[in-house]
């Protein structure tokens, strides 16, 4: 169990974080999950939410279902709010929606210049994405071994039937099963490109994806209770969400369960202390990575560095333990 760190023991921010022991402990053992976030996919020119919201409605003023002193205010709204309205009004002028993976389009140099999906999938851990793009479907799909560096370093050679879980891509709400947790699995949470009609967008497709005893909502409670979390890429944008779903966890008090990878300025190491006991009280653990000097792309060199450390330690659930699991959640 990690404890509280005191504001007297953050004397620097280290450019690469250390793996905590928790981490590699979680990934030995096949109980680390992946949160992964729109951050990571920012970094290889994918938009933020705030910008896929203002695209979608765009979309709305070039097809004249809104004037642009519409445009403009509504423009001025937060991103569930903006995107809620959006769907709407396409479903009053009864207009077909924006093709939403061109919307999500990265920037193939970037992709192959920072290889961030490839260096988080060699974590060989359980992945679970609030994301709607497939850029680490198309990781997950590919067939071992893998070319790059780091999965070479980080990937195990695997049978069969483990290659065919790796390559288990979930988006439906009918899929988002406990027993669906294994490694190499990519989870899209709030749906994905490929059922463009079936994502989770609107604040009421939030408040009946979450509803009580649902199987989004089972899902999210048991990850937090039995297994370690990793959070990366996840920014201001997405902290309402985020945060409704880490306050699931039942974490004890006092307790570090969880992490998350969080990008800071080296001069803002006083704020850090504040932001670290708020989370604390969610159970999650900051590990702050410098941007001072690559901006937000250093989470790429961060997670390239841990693949090579942690993917060799991976290991999947064992048998025992995964029906044990099951039977908890049973209960």
């Amino acid at each position: 169990m990690s404890t509280i760190e005191t504001k007297d023991s953050i004397k620097d921010i280290p450019d690469i974080p250390k793996v905590p022991d928790g981490i590699f402990s979680a990934a030995t053992s096949g109980n680390l999950v992946l949160f992964i976030g729109a951050g990571v996919s920012r970094i290889i020119g994918c938009p933020s939410w705030k910008t896929f919201a203002l695209n979608y409605l765009k979309y709305l003023y070039e097809n004249k279902c809104i004037n642009y002193c519409e445009y403009e205010n509504l423009s001025k709204l937060d991103v569930r709010k903006l995107l809620t309205i959006c769907r709407k009004i396409l479903e009053e002028k009864n207009i077909q929606s924006p093709n939403i993976k061109s919307l999500l389009k990265g920037d193939e140099s970037l992709n192959k210049k920072y290889k961030i999906y490839e260096s988080l999938y060699a974590f060989n851990g359980i992945y679970i994405t609030t994301n709607y793009d497939d850029h680490l479907d198309q990781i997950a799909q590919k067939p071992y071994p893998e070319t790059s560096t780091v999965s070479e370093i980080a990937l195990q050679p695997s049978s069969g039937k483990e290659q065919s879980k790796r390559s288990k891509i979930l988006y439906s709400q009918e899929q988002l099963l406990v027993s669906n947790l294994n490694n190499g699995v990519v989870i899209h949470l709030h749906g994905s490109v490929k059922d463009e009609r079936n994502m989770i967008m609107t604040i009421v497709d939030y408040m009946k994806h979450y509803e009580r005893d649902s199987k989004p909502a089972v899902l999210i409670e048991e990850v937090f209770k039995f297994y370690t979390v990793l959070f990366v890429g996840y920014g201001l944008e997405e902290y309402e969400i985020l945060e409704f779903m880490i306050s699931k966890s039942q974490t004890a008090k006092g307790e570090l369960r969880h992490f998350m990878l969080y990008p800071i300025f080296k001069k803002e190491i006083n704020l850090l202390e504040f932001q670290r006991k708020y989370y604390a009280d969610l159970g999650i653990q900051l590990l702050p990575y410098p941007i001072d000097e690559n901006g937000y792309e250093h989470l790429a060199t961060v997670i390239y560095e841990w693949a090579k450390q942690i993917g060799p330690k991976a290991r999947p659930q064992n048998f025992f333990n995964r029906v044990k699991l099951i039977d908890e959640v049973i209960k």
